[in-house]
């Protein structure tokens, strides 16, 4: 009886092993894809401030007095976009890849999938109304880079867009009731 739990304890932990590898490795793929999609985004040119396919905004407010959120809004398609990946970054002078912080994006590093359909909304067979990438920062003005990518009816050619959107907090008054 002895030897026979040691051998199934054995047999558990080889395959929980593999597993891990497993995981292991797809999360290091994933990750090498985030960084591919992160380097298309600094080596691209001529980047667009609106799509003729989907509406794409970037809006801030202020979180506290020195931090504020800023939400790339990705919605309103104007054509069926299936298996969306999208990542936005901060534009800084330095062509470089931050590695010290994730920017934030969908369909790269999750599990999950996006699609967009105009008229077409089913959370549940993952049909979205929009996406929303967000990202903190300390300074109340931002340009952000941001990368589309998706495929759009009958599994065609990917389509790959590349925006650039600034925007800057500005305070808003209250009305004084004069």
């Amino acid at each position: 009886m002895r030897k026979l739990l040691t051998i199934l304890f054995l047999i558990v932990t080889l395959f929980g092993c593999d597993n891990n590898d497993d995981a292991r490795e797809l999360d290091k793929e994933k990750y090498n894809a985030y960084l591919t999609y992160y380097s298309a985004i600094l080596a691209a040119e001529n980047k667009l401030t609106e799509s003729q396919c989907f509406d794409i905004e970037l809006v801030v407010n202020k979180l506290s007095e020195n931090e504020y959120r800023y939400d790339v809004i990705i919605d309103n398609p104007r054509v069926a976009m299936f298996n969306i990946k999208a990542l936005a970054i901060i534009e800084t002078l330095s062509l470089e890849i931050d590695k010290e912080n994730m920017m934030p994006s969908v369909g790269i590093l999750d599990d999950y999938r996006y699609n967009m359909v105009p008229g077409q909304v089913d959370v549940k067979n993952e049909f979205y109304e929009g996406i929303i990438l967000s990202l903190t920062s300390k300074e109340s003005s931002l340009r952000v880079s941001v990368m589309v990518d998706y495929k759009p009816l009958n599994d065609e050619q990917a389509v790959r867009q590349y925006f650039s959107l600034y925007t800057e907090y500005e305070e808003i008054e209250e009305p004084t009731g004069e």
